[in-house]
């Protein structure tokens, strides 16, 4: 049956953890994930710049200490510092890497302020500081389009098909044979968007819409808070309907495993072990778990064919907790009816994943500000080095599909309308066009310090929180 916890349905969410990976190795994903992220950030904010004639005098890749730097004709310093942990594009007319406006150019001629940021019409300011994140925004959709090309995206039904030995659902009445057809009113198609959807409210209610023989009916259910731990010591707050969707169906058969050498294959419906009926995949993987080395004989439906097949789960061993392990038998089959896409389906399923996911960390943040989750969920650079270099070991799979969640993360972080960060250049827009006149200089002055100080306070504050972490794993 499924277990209490969230699974990665999706190349593009954080991977399985395995054993770690050296430290050079992880310092070199860490640069290879953040370094490009960074710079096609930039340059969103650049190439949008140019469009409009608007002169970039410095370009840096991190910030800090200038490690190297080249001036080129247009006269543009492209740098590389020390910590890259950012970057900027410092445009003609800002006084900083924050793109504070200079105070000079508060009462400069027209002429003077022809090519400069704070010259530019503001709709073309917005779209140069738009043009950061979408960048990124865009890096992630090219991501998953592409792997929802290559690989599939999860395409099973979210009709109940078991429950879990503890399971909110079951708890609220729903019923073997349900299909969930809307979480708090949203439509859903797959299980998987049930699941991401019921993850982000630990502890809270949710209004599940179900169809029960034809008709529709609407069923409250009370969630339990779940904590989860992501193998580097940070634990999370999650939730799980307890429910089982996967049909007993065969997706995949593993090399040298056991349900190869008794010749199970792809697309068996596994409809029987022992005599007893199956209508789950997870009652398969509860019947078989206790049973390593024990022959056991498999009804499975293959096509027309109704077929008896003997097998023997292996033995492996699994940590179920901190410092605990146990051995269990597997099959080595996996279940999930994925679909390939085609190039247009791919990039709007592309699109509409990406959103979903900032959604998603829209309330997560929205929770941790009103309490309802633990700022200790917050991670920083540490954190993301360490999922860097884990993803790295796992496989290219694992690691580019990080990249997609962490530029989503990037672009969602800076639209924050926070001053100093893109976000605060928009929310000062959006100012300037009610007061149909720019923010004050000292206002605009006060603004930046602020957003200086909350950033750099924040920065501090996850670093303390990955190493907390780090070393309490």
């Amino acid at each position: 049956m499924p277990k209490r916890g969230a699974a990665r349905t999706n190349y593009w969410s954080l991977p399985d953890l395995i054993e770690s990976p050296s430290f050079l190795m992880t310092i070199g994903a860490f640069l290879l994930l953040l370094g490009p992220l960074i710079v096609l950030h930039e340059l969103g904010h650049y190439w949008a710049g140019r469009l409009f004639g608007v002169r970039a005098m410095t370009f840096s890749v991190g910030i800090g200490k200038e490690l190297w730097h080249r001036i080129d004709k247009r006269g543009t310093r492209w740098r590389i510092a020390a910590f890259p942990l950012g970057g900027y594009v410092l445009f003609a007319g800002d006084a900083d890497a924050t793109s504070k406006p200079d105070a000079a150019m508060a009462n400069a001629s027209p002429e003077e302020l022809k090519g400069t940021f704070p010259g530019a019409p503001m709709w073309q300011r917005t779209l140069i500081v738009l043009a950061g994140p979408v960048a990124n925004l865009l890096v992630a959709v090219a991501i998953i389009a592409a792997f929802s090309m290559a690989y599939g995206v999860p395409n099973q039904s979210p009709i109940v098909r078991g429950f879990a030995d503890a399971s909110d659902a079951k708890a609220a009445g729903v019923k073997l044979g349900d299909q969930i057809v809307a979480v708090n009113g949203s439509g859903v198609d797959s299980a998987d968007e049930v699941t991401q959807r019921i993850a982000i409210y630990p502890g809270g209610m949710v209004d599940l819409t179900l169809i029960r023989n034809g008709n529709e009916l609407e069923v409250p259910v009370k969630l339990t808070p779940i904590s989860v731990d992501d193998g580097l010591g940070n634990k999370a707050q999650i939730s799980n309907l307890g429910l089982d969707f996967a049909a007993p169906v065969i997706a995949q058969v593993g090399t040298g495993t056991a349900a190869e050498q008794a010749g199970l294959q792809a697309g068996d419906r596994i409809v029987s072990l022992n005599g007893n009926a199956i209508s789950s995949f997870g009652e398969v993987a509860d019947y078989v778990r206790p049973r390593a080395g024990q022959s056991l004989k498999i009804g499975i439906q293959r096509g027309n064919q109704l077929l008896a097949v003997d097998v023997v789960p292996r033995p492996v061993e699994v940590t179920i907790a901190e410092g605990q392990k146990e051995t269990v038998g597997q099959l080595g089959v996996s279940s999930g009816e994925r679909n390939r896409l085609g190039p247009v389906r791919a990039v709007v399923y592309g699109f509409d994943e990406s959103i979903d996911i900032m959604q998603r960390m829209a309330i997560g943040l929205k929770q941790i500000v009103t309490g309802e989750r633990s700022v200790k969920e917050l991670g920083g650079p540490i954190k993301i080095a360490q999922y860097s270099g884990q993803s790295l070991n796992v496989g290219w799979d694992a690691f580019i599909g990080l990249v997609a969640l962490i530029s989503i993360n990037l672009a969602f972080i800076n639209l924050l309308p926070i001053p100093t960060l893109d976000g605060g250049h928009l929310a000062m827009y959006a100012a300037e066009a009610v007061r149909r006149k720019p923010l004050g200089v000292r206002s605009q002055e006060w603004a930046f310090r602020g957003g200086m100080a909350l950033v750099l306070g924040l920065a501090v504050f996850v670093t303390f929180n990955d190493l907390v972490s780090l070393f309490a794993s």
